[in-house]
């Protein structure tokens, strides 16, 4: 990337507990921006959990990490669907809109409807803190 000599984004994202989710990220040109708003950045602070990743510490420890939500979304459509096909009881349902964290008002075509964030854990989102060094694997 820096061949290019363009800006670009370089970020690894951390996922916890679904570290399978876990990637690294690259962007540039028209794309560079794409991913500033991806994740909601969690309010509470917590440090990183190094202790989780102990055969990687040292090369963690290159990163600046971030804390954002790991979030499901559902819409109010699909909820309404899932109950009046039995995939999911009104109960169910409710449990999710009650987990929310928050919910925005989406426009379609179709009308308005809300559309639920469910926190289902922490994307730790890593920058390296000295872009001269990009050197992670060695």
């Amino acid at each position: 990337m820096k061949k290019e000599n363009e800006d670009f984004y370089l970020k690894i994202w951390l996922y916890d507990p679904h570290f399978i989710n876990s990637q690294i990220v690259v962007a540039y040109k028209d794309c560079l921006n794409f991913y500033d708003k991806t994740f909601d950045k969690r309010k509470e602070h917590k440090g990183f959990p190094y202790e989780k990743f102990h055969f990687l510490k040292k090369k963690l420890d290159k990163f600046e990490w971030e804390l954002h939500i790991d979030t499901d979304y559902y819409d109010e459509n699909d909820l309404n669907e899932w109950i009046m096909d039995g995939f999911k009881t009104e109960k169910e349902v409710q449990s999710i809109k009650y987990k929310a964290y928050k919910t925005y008002d989406i426009k379609s075509e179709d009308g308005t409807y809300i559309q639920y964030s469910i926190d289902k854990g922490d994307v730790w989102i890593g920058t390296l803190k000295n872009e001269s060094n990009t050197t992670f694997f060695n």
